[in-house]
């Protein structure tokens, strides 16, 4: 551009009002239908992802499903049949996992609700069980199908912020029956959930008599150094 040309003139201008470029409305058409389908695609991605909570809050009562929501302390304690160390679960990388699988509706047999303790699955048969033969099983039910019934508490509970009461659940491993701990009702959950509870639970199990074990030896040898 020199002195004598107008700044306001553009020596581009035809290039950005080609005559060859048509939109026509068949184009405009299909790109309002990709962002339709699209949202309409992302929207029911987002609904079938989301975790049902209709039947496991007619079944736990809303409180209970909070305290598993939010609650940030949890441990798995032993109930009876079971014989390990109580867990500390708060910082277990796979709660989350643990968590929807409790909260999922889909993941129960709605059919088979009793109004029947957990711990009597154990408690009625106990009679039959040897002590030894209860040891094994649950040893055995991180592994794979044990025999024998045992039962685990898992409770979650909020003491930092105190937003939900302590709430308990009560899990038989060897059928895929759980409860509340106040021994109301039960139900069991599917095929496909429980052995994916009991792999995950036994391993918990596992690791707590681990850990219990490491505790004594550092306890013999602190022990042993001090006489």
């Amino acid at each position: 551009m020199n002195e004598n040309e107008s700044p306001a003139a553009d020596p581009h201008a035809d290039k950005y009002n080609d005559p060859r470029v048509v939109v026509t409305r068949g184009q405009i058409v299909a790109l309002v239908a990709i962002v339709v389908v699209g949202a309409i695609v992302a929207v029911l991605s987002i609904a079938a992802r989301r975790t049902k909570l209709v039947k496991t809050t007619e079944f736990w009562g809303p409180e209970v499903i909070t305290a598993i929501q939010l609650g940030d302390h949890v441990e798995l304690i032993p109930g009876p049949g079971a014989h390990f160390k109580q867990v500390e679960l708060t910082a277990f990388p796979g709660l989350g996992h643990l968590r929807k699988a409790l909260l999922e509706q889909t993941h129960y047999q709605w059919a088979t609700v009793k109004p029947l303790s957990v711990e009597s699955l154990v408690t009625d048969s106990a009679a039959d069980i040897e002590p030894d033969q209860a040891v094994e099983a649950s040893a055995a039910v991180a592994d794979e199908d044990a025999g024998q019934p045992i039962v685990v508490r898992l409770e979650f509970s909020d003491p930092h912020y105190k937003r939900v009461p302590p709430a308990s659940i009560d899990l038989e491993l060897a059928s895929g029956t759980i409860g509340p701990a106040d021994g109301s009702k039960r139900v069991m959950v599917t095929d496909r959930v429980r052995p994916a509870l009991r792999h995950q639970l036994g391993l918990l199990m596992k690791v707590s008599e681990l850990r219990y074990g490491q505790r004594k030896v550092a306890e013999d040898e602190a022990a042993q150094s001090t006489e």
